[in-house]
């Protein structure tokens, strides 16, 4: 349950993650990260027997090899990273083995494996949700609950727990299940319009529009410039969410007063979702931004590179994707291409808070019916991603945002992050934006609601075309999903 303390907590930069050390069967953790050894004794059930056990400070064992297979998604970040931090973890643990599954197609492969029902064959670890999401899995008691992890030590700062080094906002905001939660994420993509800084200047558009009116203002100056204000990929239309979507949702409930029900209502499929107030206007405005022809005319036909490159060359000035966009488009950006951010303001006036999505990315989550040790091996790697070299490498080679607040703190390595990072970063601070990452927190695998979103799917580059208006299909979706929350409750 959300209540108004919540917003005090989440109204900073980035997201939060994880940390070090597991604890051995019932043991603690002393905090540091040295293979020391230590002893433990084993087979004190047999009299006589007095074996020894050579652990690290960790409590782990030294001596026993273990096997993690990890189920990589292949996105906008690629795998350098990943790679460079395994590469430590395994330098420091060597009785560690790493054997990694990537792909860019890695939902369907997890599909594939959970489908079969064999324990041995699934991953320890992977780093994306299953197609149809975590909630079903969690509830069945396939995924391993990672509460604990907030409390571990880092893996560099051991006199520091996670929670103490970790952006402000995303441990409220991850996912809670039956009380639980079973998710880590060790990056974020923020979302909203990136564009070409030079090309702003060079036209003299504003950066920074503060409230939807001086946005409106915005588009108009650019499209009497020639120039289509806003694309996205509509092969991959939910793609309009980066900048349009949910959060939006959230900014006009904080305005109207009532976000802590909202999001509760959001995360339960409390009714109604398609056809609340703050719904029908986020989708009442965009499509009249469509009607106005904000949008790229070529729209329709857009896979996601293709719309980036669209502002990359100068047809578009800004694409709503997340910040993974300079990355992913790295082989076709020029040398001297700098990328800017902004939020799309629902506001009427600064007092009132811009929400910022959080597309947290590099999931990972751990199987349940993998053994003990594997699942505490498995929470030293994703601890292992969060110290301070690891989150400036991934910031550095693969644009993505860091977790930990002092890696910002310190201003030789914040100058080191990309672009989009840093301008993400720069805007959310000086906005003073709330960032949040809309999750649910219950399943529905009624069919009502798979066409309630597929018709929504199908409908969207219509309403960014000005072709349809919103308002008729919200409610046949509505329909749907009262059939399917109705379905649910038998």
């Amino acid at each position: 349950m959300f209540n108004g303390k919540m917003k005090r907590f989440m109204s900073t930069g980035v997201a939060a993650l994880l940390s070090l050390t597991m604890l051995a069967g019932c043991g603690g953790n002393s905090g540091k990260n040295e293979a020391n050894p230590s002893t433990t004794p084993a087979g004190s059930d047999k009299p006589g027997v007095s074996a020894e056990v050579e652990t690290y400070e960790n409590g782990l064992p030294k001596n026993e090899e273990v096997t993690l297979k990890v189920g990589f998604f292949v996105g906008g970040y690629g795998r350098e990273w990943f790679d460079y931090a395994v590469e430590s973890f395994t330098a420091k643990y060597p009785n560690v083995k790493i054997d990694i599954t990537a792909s860019a197609d890695m939902k369907t492969i997890l599909s594939t494996k959970i489908s079969a029902g064999n324990d041995n064959d699934m991953f320890d670890l992977f780093n994306t949700e299953p197609s149809g999401g975590i909630v079903g899995l969690a509830e069945a008691g396939k995924l391993e609950p990672m509460d604990d992890i907030w409390d571990f030590p880092l893996p560099d700062v051991p006199d520091k727990k996670v929670k103490d080094l970790m952006m402000p906002g995303m441990y409220e905001s991850t996912p809670l299940i039956n009380g639980k939660r079973y998710e880590f994420t060790t990056a974020s993509s923020f979302g909203g319009l990136f564009f070409n800084k030079k090309l702003f200047e060079e036209h003299g558009w504003n950066q920074n529009p503060n409230t939807w009116d001086e946005f409106k203002t915005l588009l108009a100056d650019i499209k009497a410039d020639g120039i289509a204000p806003i694309t996205f990929p509509g092969i991959h239309p939910s793609y309009h969410n980066w900048a349009f979507g949910t959060a939006k949702n959230f900014e006009l409930a904080d305005i109207n007063g009532h976000v802590d029900e909202f999001i509760e209502n959001y995360r339960t499929y409390g009714l109604p979702q398609y056809t609340n107030p703050e719904t029908v206007e986020t989708w009442t405005r965009f499509y009249e931004l469509g009607k106005l022809g904000y949008f790229a005319e070529g729209l329709p036909a857009l896979n996601h590179t293709q719309s980036q490159m669209q502002v990359i060359q100068g047809q578009a000035a800004m694409v709503s994707t997340g910040t993974h966009v300079e990355n992913e488009m790295k082989e076709a950006t020029p040398a001297d291409f700098d990328w800017g951010f902004m939020a799309v303001p629902f506001r009427d006036n600064t007092d009132q808070t811009l929400w910022i999505r959080s597309g947290t990315s590099n999931f990972n989550y751990i199987w349940a019916a993998k053994p003990e040790l594997n699942k505490k091996w498995a929470k030293e790697l994703i601890a292992w991603l969060v110290t301070l070299e690891n989150q400036q490498f991934a910031a550095e080679k693969a644009g993505a945002l860091p977790m930990r607040k002092d890696l910002m703190e310190d201003p030789s390595r914040a100058a080191n992050l990309s672009s989009s990072a840093q301008s993400v970063l720069k805007y959310i601070a000086d906005n003073k934006a709330q960032t949040f990452k809309a999750s649910r927190s219950i399943n529905i695998s009624d069919p009502n609601l798979a066409q309630a979103e597929k018709l929504m799917n199908e409908n969207i580059v219509k309403f960014a075309m000005g072709m349809q208006d919103p308002k008729p299909i919200l409610e046949q979706a509505e329909e749907l999903l009262k059939k399917a929350v109705e379905a649910e409750k038998k």
